[in-house]
């Protein structure tokens, strides 16, 4: 049965690979310090990682499964192992490491699905804190310029000096 959907197997834990790539690279940039506290920093920073570390496990067991599956293809399926004479056939090995990293990828799609629905709260949640200290701000044409000082010029400063003129003949 496995040797009929290997192709197609192959193609949907590529394209589930793929899709995997841009959430991780939104997790990695998401987090952002304005209106955070240090401590709101360190929880959001450790539960970002925890989903990376989510991700990164889905992508390797969608790598896995398509290693197995190409390995799978190749040998037709068919493993034979001798040792000292004995031989025996362990195919059964490698379908069932091929089904059991396909499977725990494909259980883990709906708590991806719910992962990139929590980055999406989250980043609404960052984006309201960092209006509300932009708000908080006290616009800089709304602030009372700090006092002048006066300045101490030079002795002498704009007096004009006697020059003597030149002046054009006309003709």
């Amino acid at each position: 049965m496995i040797t009929s959907i290997t192709t197609e197997a192959i193609a949907f834990f590529t394209i589930q690979s793929a899709a995997i790539l841009p959430a991780m690279i939104f997790t990695a940039g998401l987090l952002r310090g304005q209106g955070l506290s240090l401590v709101e920093v360190g929880r959001y920073q450790a539960a970002l990682k925890k989903q990376m570390e989510f991700w990164v496990t889905l992508l390797f067991l969608d790598l896995a499964a398509v290693m197995l599956l190409i390995i799978g293809k190749a040998a037709d399926w068919k493993w034979k192992v001798s040792f000292e004479g004995y031989g025996a056939n362990m195919a059964f090995v490698l379908i069932f490491c091929t089904c059991l990293s396909g499977v725990l990828a494909l259980l883990r799609m709906v708590p991806f699905v719910r992962g990139v629905m929590s980055l999406l709260e989250l980043n609404g949640l960052f984006v309201r804190k960092a209006l509300e200290a932009e708000a908080t701000k006290v616009p800089p044409e709304t602030r009372s310029p700090s006092p002048a000082k006066p300045m101490a010029l030079p002795e002498g400063y704009g007096k004009i000096l006697p020059h003597a003129r030149k002046r054009r003949k006309t003709t």
